[in-house]
């Protein structure tokens, strides 16, 4: 059987009637975080930039700019293993493309989304093609969307095949460095989702793409990226995305976390911020430079990439690491004067536990004495999962600056659903929709 046939059957045959008690509740969590996300989004800069270019009675439209709107949040939830962020992609899509689609239906094509691009940033190992300028999770959401489509129109397995076939050949995934705002990346990840769609539509009016096209060397030989395709072939009752998913504590780069989170730590166990003089981070190599860019203020991403920045304002500002604005805080003198006294650099040693953990390590000098703090796994990561109430503080630490207390605390109540109850996903397919309306 042609790999892409393989898949096709997984898609048309996963559902969350497979997986036990506790990756059920999982997958919800992780759907309702993306509902979160979409709705304080919309209400960021960003979030009305993106929504200023939506057409609101284009379905396509709507679910690319909601995807936009979620990773210009970075409070959404990534897979290491993979270098993906899949629920910015499976939800908006599950949520919107079949309005009239029941809560099964909607998870099972969440969790057939979810595991379609996880596989695919496995078989191309993002991790490692991320650095070479091909971004893992734009590179595999036109076939995550086909996936999602697949299970909502109730493909077979044969138009499935053909919906990721054509997908893929629609892939790109290829990326660089944006010049200034709005950052172009987020037409890229539109662009991405409307192929997908494509795709799929086009499968199901009958038009054929080609079932053996990953069977031989055709990815290296159109995309140049080498492809393990073992990952392509699973098993139906084995869900390997949501063995790895992590939920992000607050809005930040997830390569700048471990460190943020070893700082963290430290004031919480007593130590106090204006004692200290300076620190060091060290990070693998893959990531240094990456996180140890300067702040630009006119530019919002250089505030959650740069870990000197984020880990300034954990020590002098916590409550702006939920800030998806940052406008204010990164002209804040005091946290740039901080931000300063931060050295970041590669740590051969870090780089063996790389990419299975994404590992931060700080030296602290501080009243004159020195001290070290290694986190190799941080709060959110899937050994680690985020606890009730950490999902609640970012809950309402991102939405009540945008929609107000009581609303906030209304969506908690519905995404905070426990598994043996039903999950409200005609309520939030109605808050993702309305969360569109401020860019009409």
């Amino acid at each position: 059987m042609p790999v892409l046939a393989k898949l096709a059957d997984y898609i048309c045959t996963t559902s969350k009637e497979r997986l036990n008690a506790g990756q059920q509740q999982l997958l919800r969590d992780h759907l309702g975080d993306c509902a979160i996300a979409i709705v304080a989004g919309s209400h960021s800069p960003e979030g009305k930039e993106l929504a200023t270019i939506c057409d609101p009675s284009n379905s396509t439209a709507r679910i690319a700019t909601a995807t936009a709107i979620i990773r210009s949040t970075e409070v959404d939830d990534i897979h290491l293993a993979s270098c993906t962020t899949p629920s910015s992609v499976a939800v908006p899509a599950a949520l919107m493309l079949a309005p009239q689609a029941g809560p099964e239906d909607v998870e099972n094509a969440v969790l057939a989304g979810i595991e379609t691009m996880v596989r695919l940033g496995m078989a191309i190992d993002g991790p490692s093609v991320l650095y070479r300028g091909i971004w893992p999770t734009c590179f595999a959401t036109p076939a995550s969307i086909a996936g999602v489509a697949a299970r909502l129109w109730q493909f077979d397995q044969d138009t499935t095949t053909h919906a990721l076939s054509l997908a893929l050949m629609m892939s790109s995934g290829r990326t660089s460095r944006f010049a200034g705002v709005p950052s172009g990346r987020w037409i890229l990840i539109k662009e991405a989702v409307a192929a997908g769609i494509e795709a799929a539509t086009a499968a199901h009016a009958g038009y054929k793409g080609d079932p053996e096209l990953l069977d031989g060397d055709w990815m290296e030989r159109a995309q140049g990226i080498a492809m393990n395709t073992a990952h392509l072939s699973p098993s139906a009752s084995h869900s390997q995305a949501l063995e790895g998913l992590s939920l992000k504590p607050f809005s930040t780069a997830r390569q700048a976390l471990a460190p943020t989170q070893a700082l963290l730590d430290l004031i919480a166990e007593g130590l106090d911020p204006a004692t200290i003089e300076s620190i060091k981070v060290c990070v693998p190599p893959a990531y240094a430079g990456m996180i140890s860019q300067k702040i630009n203020p006119e530019i919002r991403g250089t505030g959650y990439v740069s870990v000197r920045f984020q880990m300034a304002l954990a020590a002098l500002r916590p409550l702006h690491l939920w800030d998806l604005d940052r406008s204010t805080v990164m002209r804040d003198q005091e946290v740039l004067a901080f931000a300063e006294k931060i050295l970041v650099e590669a740590c051969d040693e870090l780089k063996t536990l790389y990419p299975a953990c994404w590992p931060g390590e700080i030296e602290v000098r501080a009243g004159g004495r020195n001290i070290s703090r290694r986190v190799t796994q941080v709060r959110g990561d899937a050994s680690l999962p985020l606890t009730p109430d950490a999902r609640h503080t970012k809950t309402l630490n991102l939405l009540t600056p945008a929609i107000g207390q009581d609303q906030a605390e209304a969506l908690w109540r519905i995404v905070n659903s426990n598994h043996d109850t039903s999950f409200d996903i005609a309520a939030l397919r109605q808050w993702s929709e309305a969360a569109m309306k401020p860019a009409v």
